[in-house]
């Protein structure tokens, strides 16, 4: 069965971000740089093909902090080359805390020098 991707307009803002990430799937290990990122969801340029539908775990390791974050499961939901965006699926409730501290904290940090 293809894969149809819908239009669907975004409620939210994805903040700049550049952070390390590494993502597994079924039989490989990927590297990647996350380039945008909100509490669902982020656009990766890594360095092993995706596909849209593929699921994967991911660690994300924010500027200035030792301990990745790590989310269960998101899903892939667009591809173009080695870019791709996911939207989180299953996340720790640490992990939904410490995620949301840092955008906060970018954005903060945003607001400030605008």
């Amino acid at each position: 069965m293809p894969h149809v991707n819908k239009f669907v307009i975004r409620t939210y803002h994805r903040i700049p971000v550049r952070c390390v990430m590494y993502y597994l799937g079924g039989d490989f290990l990927g590297k990647g740089t996350v380039m945008n990122l909100c509490r669902n969801g982020f656009r990766v340029l890594g360095d092993h093909q995706v596909v849209p539908g593929m699921e994967l775990v991911v660690r994300i390791t924010f500027p200035d902090k030792d301990e990745p974050v790590e989310i269960q499961r998101v899903v892939v939901r667009w591809v173009r080359g080695l870019l791709f965006g996911a939207k989180v699926v299953t996340m720790s409730p640490d992990g939904e805390d410490r995620i949301g501290t840092f955008l906060s904290s970018r954005l903060r940090a945003y607001c400030a020098s605008s």
